[in-house]
């Protein structure tokens, strides 16, 4: 990959093309599926991309490329002159300058987790689906899938950026369906895996099994206003369209629910959310797509929203710097926030549910991409859970849509759980409680 990215530098240089950056990615996973204790499917695969850009009289070409070889040098050169013929002007500042900035090193690849044989993760797979198994009688099926996925990008630029970073991980999915006389119901649950050594088969299990028979005999509620749990990936759902309300670029465009709101104080004083790319998690980065280093940094401090987070291009119309935030969607840089995390409470679970008293504990919503709309907050989501009676978890609660804002609900968060959990929306947050909540349902609890 070095000698590749090399040759590329100085065929552009040779060409005139300056500034000139170029990327390589590699990405590949290996997946396992089990049916009950039965390998259903197994795959392996692995992708590389190339893409360069670079200036020509002010203008930007680009070519992308899946071959990553030196076979493809010239052609690429030839293609992005061609390209720069009909490309748009680009600031050529938008071309760090590698040796202004100082970058994090990161352990974002584990050794030891990459000499895994396949083995180890076909019997981590059929071990959790035994384990389900038997967890309870009524449990018909599991389905389980584990992912080991590993990848690298090295960026370098004719300014001097030369930067690279490598991550792998495991993620581990299950679903179930269990059976009660006619009654069917399904459940599922995930984790992100770091250290298979430490990943508690048993304990996955159990949450996976007793997502779906937990929900057996479960009914509606009267509609109504109630004191509501959410837990963390009902949260984070809801928690993905402030996080896109960050943007700056969606803020330029009046896309943005936290237009006209920094510096207030519109949040509950008990919420505070920080993006934090630095760290080990599954969707931390040393740097950004544009090469700008990643930076922790308060997003909400106690109920404030402080800023919004820029790429090289919004930046600069804001007369500020880059956050390093700048992410590669199609053609297009944006700014968006990687990973981010909702600060912990001290309060455990079954504390929330004391908290509350009477109320309801919501752990899945349905319909996130077509109920919710993200300029205003505004959502209606079918829902399910629990009813909380005098501050304990009572019977299941299924076929309920609840309404609500997502501004208004987080102003309301009257406590703070201590039971984070990383979500796949790139948010690690705990529980929350809410003060209060419309609940459209059926019948009486």
């Amino acid at each position: 990959m070095k000698d590749m990215i090399e040759k590329l530098l100085t065929a552009a240089k040779k060409a005139g093309i300056q500034p000139f950056e170029a990327r390589i990615e590699t990405s590949g996973k290996l997946s396992v599926a089990t049916f009950n204790t039965e390998v259903e499917n197994y795959t392996v695969a692995e992708t590389a991309t190339l893409k360069v850009r670079g200036l020509i009289d002010g203008k930007c070409g680009v070519f992308t490329s899946d071959r990553v070889d030196e076979g493809v040098v010239d052609t690429a050169i030839a293609a992005l002159k061609e390209s720069a013929k009909y490309g748009n002007p680009v600031d050529p500042d938008f071309f760090v300058d590698g040796k202004t900035y100082k970058y994090e090193k990161l352990e974002l690849f584990d050794e030891k987790l990459a000499a895994l044989p396949a083995q180890a993760f076909i019997a981590l797979a059929t071990s959790v689906s035994e384990k389900t198994l038997k967890r309870d009688a009524r449990i018909e099926s599991v389905n389980v899938q584990v992912e080991y996925e590993y990848g690298s990008l090295r960026m370098a630029n004719s300014n001097g950026l030369d930067v690279s970073h490598r991550n792998n991980l495991v993620f581990v999915f299950g679903s179930v369906k269990a059976a009660d006389g006619d009654e069917v119901e399904s459940g599922e649950y995930y984790e992100f895996v770091g250290d298979t050594d430490k990943f508690d088969a048993d304990a996955f299990a159990a949450k996976l099994a007793d997502d779906a028979v937990n929900a057996f005999g479960g009914s509606s509620v009267d509609s109504g206003k109630y004191k509501v749990v959410y837990s963390p990936d009902c949260v984070a759902a809801l928690m993905s369209a402030v996080k896109n309300g960050f943007s700056a670029f969606n803020a330029e465009n009046h896309l943005s629910l936290l237009e006209g709101k920094l510096g207030q104080k519109v949040f509950s004083p008990l919420l505070t959310v920080e993006q934090t790319p630095i760290g080990d998690g599954p969707f931390c980065s040393p740097f950004d797509d544009e090469g700008v280093p990643c930076g922790n940094g308060l997003l909400i401090d106690k109920g404030v929203p402080t800023d919004y987070v820029y790429d090289l291009a919004t930046a600069k119309r804001a007369g500020k710097k880059s956050t390093g935030n700048g992410s590669l969607v199609g053609g297009n840089i944006r700014p968006a926030i990687g990973s981010m995390t909702v600060r912990c409470g001290g309060k455990s679970l079954e504390e929330l549910f004391e908290h509350i008293g009477d109320g309801l504990y919501l752990t899945s919503l349905a319909g996130i991409g077509t109920g919710l709309n993200p300029q205003s907050g505004a959502y209606s989501l079918q829902s399910s859970g629990f009813v909380i009676r005098n501050g304990k978890k009572d019977r299941p609660v299924s076929l309920v849509t609840v309404a609500g804002n997502i501004m208004t609900d987080f102003a309301d968060v009257t406590a703070v759980g201590n039971d984070e959990k990383q979500t796949y929306y790139g948010i690690s947050t705990p529980s929350l409680a809410i003060g209060s909540l419309s609940v459209s349902g059926v019948k009486k609890a």
